[in-house]
């Protein structure tokens, strides 16, 4: 008889490994078995974790592809469930730490079930938000300045509860934002506790760049609604977005401090020097992956951040496959297999295939401005998915005459889901022909696929359709610019916009991507070239899958 545990940790090294290999750069073998050994460390020793051990280890699980049911992760979410009286969350820990434990358990309660977790995450992010202090920051008790690790993890905690569809009032990112603008140095670094002068880390700055980068794309998300905002019409809006708050943070100061922020980080950035890094090397490296997916940056300086701190951490792993530093044993390897997942990246694209539109029909075949509700309301299918090839997919939506686009869509949808970026990949020149169909829907359709292909090289086809005559063509493709680049707030255009907009748009995503355009890739090769959109004929049924 096979050996259950075995075949569970092979299950667990082939989704690290298809993980790694659709969204991060090339993985080395060295890399999945680090992952694969601290993940299995992690399941055992989440037994005797507590509370916010718990949930962090749940977390970097989630983000490695542990299935749901894996007796572990079931210990750990039953841990964590433990807390709550009904709705009401009754932390373990007392003074300031359980600012952590309820922010690392939204973050695990969100990227494992966000709908049906919905009433414990509301609950977790009102205790956060009641914790905040005057000064803009959280910290323990019997202080008031704040504290910047501690704030961190708020900002973060509550990032995830906004994205589940908790109202967070955009004073909390305001008024955080100031906290950690005041705390930065003015060499751009930052430090545990600014009020006690203590040094500036790697640790603590990706801390405070990290958290305004979140705090930045919360406020600029507020003035966008605000902003469009008609006093004649009941818009179709959350909550938070129609409180008529008006932010007290200067955007251009904010950024300004975001960058200096960065620039300290490519001055000091290492792997070796104890004094420069923090208390925990693995704790500052997953600080830096999220301020890499936020600010869309491959590189601190001529370092590559992920390529020096994977071989840092695949160095560092133990005999029985935990990572240890301050802090203990089940964090530090929790730290090490969030960074080497790439899990912020992992979130923001997830969030991104959420939130592709408003939901309202329109289109020649009835396609939804949401494309992915099409196929999944509460991680439950609503249209039935087309089963069968992709080809026969791309068929449907080829075809003027056809009555199942939405089938065809789930169909692609839910491949998508499964298998990732490879499952559309081959069929690129469909797509591509797909992006001057007659029908706006389709055009989108075509836009979403591009874009969640994965490949740098395919933005100037998108950068091309930026001028299409529909608006909501021209929104899919901004978020799909965004998306390839992994620049949150990208180039534009605004939404609504006008025609002068989109040509500077689409000029500025030019220049961005002629900067960073990879070695090799030609524009003058036609299957790289721009595609403007038409507004009338039709594709037909042609193309070869590559």
């Amino acid at each position: 008889m096979s050996d259950p545990r075995s075949a569970q940790r092979v299950a667990i090294t082939l989704a690290v490994g298809l993980w790694l290999t659709c969204f991060a750069p090339p993985a080395q073998a060295e890399q999945v078995a680090a992952v694969t050994r601290g993940i299995d460390y992690l399941r055992r020793a989440v037994n005797g974790a507590q509370a916010g051990e718990a949930a962090l280890a749940a977390l970097a699980m989630i983000k490695a592809e542990v299935p749901e049911g894996d007796p572990a992760l079931s210990t750990a979410i039953r841990k964590l469930d433990s807390l709550f009286s009904g709705s009401l969350y009754s932390p373990e820990r007392r003074g300031g730490p359980e600012i952590y434990e309820a922010a690392v358990m939204i973050m695990a309660y969100s990227n494992l079930d966000a709908n049906g977790r919905k009433s414990q995450i509301k609950s977790l992010a009102e205790y956060i938000m009641s914790r905040q202090k005057a000064s803009g920051g959280w910290d323990y008790d019997g202080r008031t300045y704040g504290d910047t690790s501690i704030s961190q993890y708020a900002v973060l905690g509550l990032w995830e509860a906004d994205n589940a569809g908790i109202t967070i009032h955009p004073s909390v990112w305001d008024n955080a934002a100031g906290f950690f603008m005041k705390a930065q140095d003015a060499a751009g670094g930052w430090c545990y506790h600014r009020d006690e002068n203590g040094g500036d880390t790697i640790s603590m700055t990706a801390a405070g760049v990290g958290s305004l980068l979140i705090c930045q794309r919360q406020l600029a998300a507020h003035r966008r609604a605000v902003s469009a905002q008609n006093p004649y019409l009941t818009p179709v809006m959350t909550e938070a977005q129609r409180v008529r708050y008006t932010a007290q943070t200067p955007t251009a100061k904010l950024t300004q401090a975001i960058n200096s922020g960065i620039g300290w980080l490519t001055t000091n950035f290492t792997t070796i020097n104890p004094t420069v890094i923090g208390q925990s090397p693995f704790y500052g490296l997953y600080g830096i992956e999220r301020v890499g997916a936020f600010a869309g940056r491959e590189n601190l300086g001529r370092s590559n951040w992920f390529e020096v701190g994977a071989q840092f951490i695949t160095s560092k792993q133990q005999g029985d496959g935990s990572f240890n530093a301050a802090h203990g044993e089940v964090p530090n390897t929790a730290w090490a297999v969030l960074f080497l997942t790439k899990s912020t990246a992992k979130s923001i694209d997830r969030i991104r295939v959420k939130r592709l539109g408003a939901g309202e029909l329109y289109g020649g075949k009835g396609l939804p401005k949401d494309l992915s509700a099409i196929s999944e309301a509460g991680g439950r299918i609503v249209a039935r998915p087309m089963d069968g090839a992709i080809e026969g997919m791309l068929s449907v939506l080829e075809d003027p005459r056809s009555e199942n686009a939405d089938s065809a869509l789930a169909g692609l949808l839910e491949r998508y889901r499964k298998d990732g970026p490879k499952a559309i990949l081959p069929y690129r020149d469909r797509f591509q022909k797909l992006l001057t169909d007659r029908d706006p829907g389709v055009r989108r359709v075509a836009a979403w696929g591009i874009a969640r292909m994965g490949e740098l090289s395919l933005m100037p086809i998108l950068i091309g359709s930026l001028t299409d005559p529909d608006e909501q063509v021209v929104n899919e493709v901004r978020i799909g610019l965004q998306l390839l680049s992994r620049k949150i707030e990208g180039f534009g255009p605004p939404n609504p916009s006008t025609p002068e907009q989109r040509e500077a748009a689409a000029k500025a995503w030019r220049a961005w991507y002629e900067s960073v355009r990879p070695l090799g890739v030609d524009d003058s090769d036609p299957n790289k070239a721009f595609i403007p959109p038409a507004t009338t004929g039709n594709s037909g049924a042609g193309g070869t899958p590559k």
